[in-house]
C-alpha cells in the first residue's frame, strides 16, 4: 500500500475535520479567558476558585488525552472521530446554563476531557494521512485553526456584549451548535491505511509501522522512553508559559493597558491576528527549514521576549504589539511540540505517545493557569514574566539537546524502534 498517493479529496477532508477539534479547543479556551472577570463576580470567585475554572478544560483534558490516545491505537482513529466531539455539544451547553461554580467547573472539566481526547486522535490523523514532503505544512495548518477558534470567540463576544453581564452564556452556546456540523462531517472519513496494516487488517510492511512497539508501555522504553522524555518535557515546559500567559490576555489587557472591556476585547483580537501571521509563516518554513529549528527559533524569540518584557516593566497599550510578536513566535514552537510525537512514535503506539504527551503538556498548562493569578499577585507580573521566559529557556536547550529532524521523511522513517 502506497500511503504517499491517498487521493486528494481524502487528505482534504481529513484536514479539516482534524483541524475542527483544535478550532473548538481555540474558541473554549478564549470564551473563558474573556469573561473570566465577569463570571468571578458573578459567582464571588476567590482566586484559587478563578485559577481553577479557568484551568478546568485543561485539567479534564489529561485523562481524556490519555484514554482515547490509547483506545485510538487499540480500536481504530475513525471509531473515535466524532464521540469525541460529542462532549463538547453537551457540556458546551451545560456550561452556557451553570448557575454555580461547581457546576460550571464540572461542565467545563468534561468539556475538556473530550477535547483532550480529540488531540491525539486528530493529530495522529492528519499525520498519517499527510504527504511527506509538504507534511508540516498540514500539521502546522491544522495546529493554527486554534487561532482560528479564538478569533471566532472575540467576535461573538463582541457581538454579545451588548447583552449584559450574561453574555458569555450565549458564547458558550454557539461553540455548542458549532461542533454539530464537525462531529458530522468526521463520520464520513475512512479509517487511517497505516493503522489498518499495523494491526494486519491490510496488506503492507506492518513492521515499519509497529517497530517492536506493541502496548502503551513500551513507550517508556528503549529508545522510545529517550523520545517520550523529549516530547514530554519540552511540550510541559512549553504549556507553562504558554498558557500561563495566554490565557490571561485579556486580564493583563483589563488591569495593565485598557480601562474598556471593548477594548480588551479588540486588543485580544489583534493579538490572535498576531498568531495566525505567525502560523502562516510557520506553514512556509516548517518543512524546507525544517522542525528543529522551527522549534529552537520559536522557543528562543520567546524567552528573550518574555526577559526583555520582564526588565523593561512593559505595560500600558505597547502590550497589544508586544503579545502580537511573542504568539507569532510562540506558534513555531507550539505547532512543532504538539505533532512532534506523531512523526517520533510508530504508529502501533502514535496516538498512546501523542496521547501521553498532550496530558503531560496539560498539567504544565494547568499549572500555569492556576498559579499565574497568585504568582502576579504576590511577585508581580514583571517577575512572572522572568519565570515564564526561564522555562521557556530550560525548554530550548533540551530541544538544541534531543530534537530530532524529521522534515520530509516518511513516518516510517521518522518513527523510532524500541
Amino acid at each position: 500500500m502506497s500511503f504517499e498517493k491517498i487521493p486528494w479529496a481524502i487528505k482534504v477532508r481529513a484536514f479539516f475535520v482534524s483541524s475542527g477539534g483544535f478550532l473548538l479547543d481555540g474558541y473554549d479556551l478564549s470564551v473563558i479567558s474573556f469573561a473570566s472577570t465577569i463570571i468571578a463576580k458573578e459567582f464571588s470567585l476567590t482566586s484559587a476558585e478563578l485559577g481553577l475554572l479557568v484551568s478546568s478544560s485543561l485539567i479534564g483534558m489529561i485523562p481524556g488525552s490519555i484514554i482515547f490516545g490509547y483506545l485510538a491505537d487499540k480500536i481504530g482513529r475513525k471509531r473515535l472521530m466524532g464521540f469525541d466531539l460529542l462532549f463538547f455539544l453537551v457540556f458546551g451547553i451545560l456550561t452556557a446554563i451553570s448557575n454555580s461554580f461547581t457546576s460550571l467547573f464540572l461542565s467545563r472539566l468534561f468539556l475538556g476531557f473530550g477535547i483532550g481526547g480529540d488531540y491525539p486522535i486528530s493529530s495522529t490523523i492528519m499525520s498519517e494521512f499527510s504527504p511527506s514532503l509538504s507534511r508540516g505544512k498540514y500539521l502546522v495548518g491544522s495546529v493554527s485553526m486554534y487561532w482560528i477558534g479564538t478569533a471566532i470567540s472575540a467576535l461573538f463576544t463582541l457581538l454579545f456584549l451588548p447583552t449584559g453581564e450574561y453574555f458569555w452564556r450565549y458564547v458558550f452556546l454557539v461553540g455548542a451548535i458549532i461542533s454539530l456540523p464537525i462531529v458530522l462531517l468526521r463520520i464520513k472519513l475512512i479509517e487511517s491505511p497505516r493503522w489498518l496494516v499495523a494491526v494486519g487488517k491490510e496488506k503492507g510492511e506492518k513492521e515499519l509501522q509497529v517497530k517492536g512497539a506493541t502496548s502503551f508501555t513500551d513507550i517508556f522504553k528503549g529508545r522510545l522512553l529517550l523520545v517520550t522524555f523529549f516530547v514530554t518535557s519540552v511540550w510541559f515546559l512549553f504549556d507553562v508559559a504558554s498558557y500561563g500567559i495566554g490565557l490571561y490576555y485579556p486580564y493583563l489587557l483589563e488591569h495593565f493597558a485598557f480601562p474598556s472591556k471593548y477594548e480588551v476585547v479588540l486588543g485580544t483580537l489583534a493579538i490572535s491576528v498576531g498568531a495566525i501571521i505567525g502560523y502562516i509563516i510557520a506553514i512556509n518554513v516548517v518543512d524546507p527549514l525544517g522542525r528543529r529549528p522551527t522549534l529552537i527559533t520559536g522557543l528562543s524569540v520567546m524567552s528573550v521576549l518574555l526577559y526583555l518584557g520582564s526588565l523593561t516593566h512593559i505595560s500600558g497599550s505597547i502590550l497589544v504589539p508586544y503579545f502580537m510578536t511573542f504568539v507569532a513566535f510562540e506558534q513555531w514552537a507550539g505547532a512543532v511540540t504538539l505533532f512532534y510525537p506523531t512523526e517520533l512514535y510508530p504508529t502501533s503506539v502514535r496516538a498512546s505517545g501523542q496521547g501521553f504527551a498532550t496530558a503531560i503538556s496539560r498539567i504544565g498548562g494547568v499549572l500555569g493557569t492556576f498559579y499565574f493569578p497568585i504568582l502576579e499577585h504576590h511577585l508581580g507580573f514583571t517577575n512572572v514574566l522572568m519565570l515564564f521566559g526561564s522555562l521557556s529557556l530550560l525548554a530550548d536547550i533540551i530541544s538544541i539537546v534531543l530534537a530530532k529532524e524529521t522534515s520530509r521523511k516518511p513516518l516510517e522513517e521518522t518513527s523510532i524502534s524500541v
